[in-house]
């Protein structure tokens, strides 16, 4: 029984580590320092080589075992030094009223997209046991030395490289990829197959495997360009609607409730957690209901306790909070309308119309 046990652990691990290899032939150099995330971290872990990173998805069991797709130094004095390099998009199974036929059929039509823009281009595939993982690696430079891009963004607030993954990722899928899924330098993370996703306990596998070829990003620049000035329009036009607001007093003391929030804060959730902070709970609480940080820390803590009971949460909950506090003051963006989040995130909109049958 014990040799039996040993050659079987012995395989897996030998298995995860080919895995692993296959996956860092992806990503540019340099490899090392970069950050990983598994489910007995927590948290991201700055490693300095593999065998250190392969130690850590050991004591976690090959639980939720994830490297970023950028190394961890990619910027200086603020601003980004770090060329596009990697797209990743996330297509899951929740997303499309759980059926297999739509989901299969907004990959092919990803995969076709991307073949076409890229002429040939056959980007890895990963099945994650909810959906599917597509991992193209791109050739490009850094956007912030090329004006007609750099003066589209505060390069103190964003950086363009994680703005470009973003607007290929709603690109390729027709904006028909995980909502709640933002990629950007400090957090594209990648799953490694034959580690288990604890959210669905199952393997990751992969379907497809990438050819090798890394495909130049100049055949999306004109689309990329075309959305940051939209970007940059809709948030000028959302600053001004905001100061509005403050300046006629608009939102007065019978305004400053929106029932449909207020009810989502009374829910706990067991997916949709981090869209619902970004996109709705902390615009209300900072922007509509002109809260204080310590008032707004204290309500969304307390509704993610909620929720961690209903499923545990895959994320650190106070630096979610702290960074979404950072965009939302930065930014001054309003919370979603009802009518649209049930076209944006159709999942989440469900679950808030439920409560109100409730």
């Amino acid at each position: 029984m014990t040799s039996t046990y040993t050659e079987t652990t012995v395989d897996k691990e030998n298995l995860i580590e080919t895995n692993l290899d296959f996956i860092l032939g992806h990503l540019s150099d340099p490899l090392f320092p970069r950050t990983i995330m598994t489910k007995g971290l927590g948290y991201q872990k700055e490693v300095f080589n593999k065998h250190e990173l392969l130690a850590y998805f050991k004591a976690s069991n090959y639980h939720d075992c994830r490297i970023n797709a950028y190394p961890s130094y990619t910027e200086y004095k603020g601003i980004n030094l770090t060329a596009p390099s990697f797209i990743m998009i996330d297509l899951d199974l929740k997303d499309f009223e759980l059926s297999i036929e739509k989901l299969d059929k907004t990959l092919n039509n990803t995969l076709t997209k991307i073949n076409d823009v890229f002429h040939g281009s056959h980007p890895t595939v990963l099945w994650t046991g909810n959906g599917y993982h597509i991992y193209q690696p791109v050739r490009g430079f850094i956007l912030e030395e090329i004006d007609r891009f750099a003066s589209l963004i505060d390069p103190y607030k964003k950086d363009l490289t994680s703005r470009f993954m973003q607007f290929a990722e709603n690109f390729f899928t027709d904006k028909k990829c995980d909502p709640q899924h933002r990629p950007s330098i400090k957090s594209c993370l990648l799953r490694i197959p034959g580690t288990i996703n604890s959210k669905c306990d199952q393997a990751v596998k992969i379907v497809q495997r990438w050819d090798g070829i890394r495909s130049p990003i100049n055949y999306l620049l004109r689309d990329y360009r075309i959305w940051l000035v939209a970007e940059k329009i809709n948030e000028k036009r959302s600053l001004n609607n905001r100061n509005t607001c403050r300046n006629t007093g608009s939102y007065n003391s019978s305004f400053t409730t929106i029932q449909w929030i207020e009810k989502l804060l009374q829910i706990p959730i067991g997916d949709h957690r981090k869209y619902a902070i970004w996109r709705i709970l902390m615009p209300y609480l900072f922007n509509i209901r002109n809260l204080s940080d310590a008032d707004v820390i204290n309500i969304i803590q307390d509704w993610l306790n909620k929720c961690d009971e209903m499923r545990v949460l895959d994320f650190n909950s106070k630096y979610l909070i702290r960074q979404n506090i950072k965009n939302c003051k930065m930014h001054g963006y309003l919370p979603i309308s009802f009518n649209r989040l049930s076209s944006e995130n159709y999942g989440l909109y469900e679950i808030i119309s439920e409560g109100y049958r409730q």
